[in-house]
């Protein structure tokens, strides 16, 4: 396999991406990769490079990005929001289509947490198909559950607040994150291409109901879940114990192999 670490341009701003080409000439079916709040391209436990080089092994080429000012992408925070994440997907896909080592319409779109949203959310996106890890999946409504960790005190004060992640950093949230949180959209029902939902059964952060209901409420015949029994919001990954991610991409693979 080959890693080609590039910057695309979005506008006014630079995307950071690493292409994992499999072995071999092509031109390859690809995955977008999307990683969740707070995250980065390599972080998560590297549960999205694990992802690439799993699928690179079984003939899938991967692209994985940094959003918003996050990991090696330099865009202002103040800009960080869904709306710069759904602009950044949608660049990085077009750039994809035109790369001759990828097969243009064979390209689908995964997402992790809040990544998982930002992926149902480009569902006007020729994708050939859209896969969620732990997803906030239910885009016909705010996202109002990752207020909790905000002071909106602090916003109103200052015009920003500061969390602490889960992985030790301290980071700046803006007011525009929080205008964000309402944008919706139901264009996901009338998605025709297959869609995988994956859920981690023991996910305390992101509660996996939200996963279910989508399943059973869509009435989507193109919809299948895959559930990942003792498996945490990150499939453990960051705990370095990936057995369970390696269990997961077992079936995504499979299942890629089918709809890609």
């Amino acid at each position: 396999m080959i890693e080609k670490r590039i910057f695309i341009k979005c506008v006014d701003h630079d995307i950071p991406m690493v292409i994992m080409y499999p072995d071999g000439a092509g031109p390859f079916p690809c995955v977008l990769l999307l990683h969740g709040y707070m995250a980065y391209k390599e972080g998560d436990g590297y549960l999205l490079a694990k992802t690439a080089a799993k699928l690179a092994e079984n003939g899938i080429a991967t692209a994985r990005i940094d959003f918003c000012s996050m990991g090696e992408n330099r865009y202002s925070r103040i800009h960080y929001g869904i709306s710069i994440m759904i602009k950044e997907t949608r660049t990085s896909f077009e750039w994809l289509q035109n790369d001759s080592k990828i097969i243009s319409d064979r390209i689908g779109i995964l997402g992790h947490s809040l990544g998982g949203r930002i992926a149902f959310l480009s569902a006007e996106l020729p994708s050939k198909c859209l896969i969620t890890f732990n997803g906030a999946v239910n885009t016909d409504r705010p996202v109002d559950f990752l207020r909790a960790g905000l002071s909106m005190e602090e916003i109103a004060d200052h015009g920003y607040t500061v969390i602490h992640t889960s992985d030790g950093r301290y980071e700046l949230v803006f007011e525009q994150f929080i205008k964000d949180l309402s944008i919706c959209s139901d264009e996901i029902y009338h998605y025709q291409n297959p869609i995988l939902v994956c859920v981690g059964e023991q996910d305390p952060t992101l509660d996996p109901s939200i996963s279910y209901q989508f399943v059973k409420n869509c009435n989507m015949p193109n919809v299948e879940m895959i559930k990942i029994d003792n498996a945490n919001h990150t499939f453990n990954a960051k705990t370095g114990d990936y057995t369970k991610v390696y269990e997961l991409l077992g079936h995504v693979v499979t299942w890629l192999k089918k709809n890609l």
